[in-house]
């Protein structure tokens, strides 16, 4: 199973901002569409970062700490430029390993070069327990059938 399980069934879209929008605006994006994490994307949809809940925590945390107001703070200077991407061909257990390998919870997902979604470990870890479901249940099928107890 690749990430195209995933994003087959998500129906909501890759949301996304620029860097130079403040964080406030992306916090209420990310609100609006319940998810964890933005693309940060130059126009032309150029991938320039990733911004997520933890970063927005930082952010937070550091606007208090120095008294700023948090409404002044702009995406490019908590944003991850360094993001990690993948293919919507990439495994599911891939795409985890790739997670714990660079200790990070969401991947962008691009294809033709071009960012479409964001997965995070949620997300790839409820479609191997929904995939996992459905060969147990086939698995129990097919013993009951040789058994006899139900027709095949």
């Amino acid at each position: 199973m690749s990430l195209k399980s995933i994003i087959a069934t998500d129906k909501k879209p890759l949301i996304h901002c620029m860097p130079s929008d403040f964080i406030d605006e992306a916090m209420s994006m990310m609100i609006d569409a319940g998810r964890n994490a933005v693309a940060v994307m130059e126009r032309g949809n150029q991938l320039r970062g990733i911004l997520t809940d933890h970063d927005i925590i930082r952010a937070v945390h550091d606007a208090q700490s120095k008294k700023q107001d948090i409404a002044k703070l702009q995406i490019q200077d908590w944003m991850t430029s360094k993001v990690i991407t993948c293919s919507v061909d990439t495994k599911l257990t891939e795409s985890l390993s790739l997670m714990g390998k660079h200790k990070i919870r969401h991947l962008v997902v691009t294809e033709a070069d071009r960012a479409i979604a964001i997965v995070s470990i949620r997300d790839v870890l409820s479609q191997i327990h929904h995939n996992d479901e459905l060969e147990v249940n086939v698995l129990r099928d097919m013993a009951l059938a040789s058994r006899g107890i139900i027709a095949a």
